[in-house]
């Protein structure tokens, strides 16, 4: 049996929701795909679908094994679609979203040298900080800065992303330094707003992970003012390295408890999974990928 044959088969008759609507999508007999579906369900040993005379579902490890399946062809639609393009030159409208803090940093001031490698394509930078849907609002691309999900989209690891714990040199002489996370409710904490995921701070303590939901005296909702305010000596606040590292080269921050922190939220560039990956998509995520490295500049 051809593992993949079967496997979009498989695909279809979820996304149309019968065996029926998965024939007229393949242009094949019914007959066929329910021979596809009993082969692979055999071969696995387990059972992906619950059938009725109506419609089917997909039992419990049918899922699992769905979103494996989507990830899989859309990896090879991608190897066909970088051979059969890969002598065509990146060209078109480019449009891109990234969350508005990074976007400014260490994506708006490196286009100008993307553009000058490839004098044919435009870019449309969309600086957001919602979860964009890319199919309904026509995105290329986006940058996103998350534990990512399954979905259906396509992500590639752009960066690692450390976080680190950073106050003003000032804050230090005034306040001192917590030797460890439980010394963290005497100091002065800045935070984002509450109700934020990103508040969750990661500690590493006796090999136990350990986690502080950071609540402090000053809140906010934008990631440059939490840096703003610690820069200015109001206390301490967990940070993107993109954001602080900078500044902890040159002495205008100093980080904490390094021996505890255990902060990473990858970088990743997404894109829809049902949409090849054009020569200019391509050329500007591997663009990413060499200017950020493994060691990222701003670490």
């Amino acid at each position: 049996m051809d593992t993949l044959t079967a496997m979009k088969v498989f695909c279809s008759v979820v996304e149309n929701d019968s065996l029926a609507g998965a024939s007229r999508t393949l242009n094949v007999s019914p007959s066929v795909v329910s021979k596809q579906l009993s082969g692979l369900e055999d071969r696995l040993g387990v059972r992906l679908l619950n059938r009725t005379t109506r419609r089917v579902s997909l039992t419990e490890v049918g899922s699992a094994y769905y979103e494996r399946c989507k990830r899989i062809l859309a990896d090879v639609d991608e190897a066909e679609i970088a051979v059969s393009q890969a002598h065509s030159a990146p060209r078109g409208l480019l449009k891109v979203t990234a969350p508005t803090t990074f976007a400014h940093r260490h994506v708006a001031p490196h286009l100008p040298e993307f553009l000058d490698r490839y004098p044919e394509v435009e870019v449309q930078l969309l600086v957001n900080d919602r979860v964009v849907d890319l199919v309904d609002e026509g995105i290329d691309l986006a940058i996103r800065i998350a534990q990512l999900k399954d979905s259906s989209l396509i992500a590639r690891k752009l960066a690692v992303n450390h976080r680190m714990l950073v106050a003003s040199p000032d804050y230090v002489k005034k306040w001192g330094s917590p030797a460890n996370p439980d010394q963290l409710s005497d100091h002065s904490l800045i935070t984002y707003a509450p109700g934020n995921p990103i508040n969750d701070w990661h500690f590493m303590v006796d090999n136990q992970q350990k986690i502080l939901r950071a609540k402090g005296t000053l809140a906010m909702n934008n990631g440059d003012s939490v840096l703003q305010t610690v820069l200015a000596g109001g206390g301490l606040a967990m940070l993107a390295a993109f954001m602080a590292g900078e500044h902890v080269k040159t002495g205008k921050l100093v980080t904490l408890l390094d021996d505890y922190v255990r902060e990473d939220v990858p970088i990743y560039a997404v894109y829809p999974s049902g949409r090849h990956l054009s020569p200019k998509v391509r050329a500007f995520v591997d663009f990413l990928v060499e200017l950020y490295g493994p060691s990222p500049y701003w670490l």
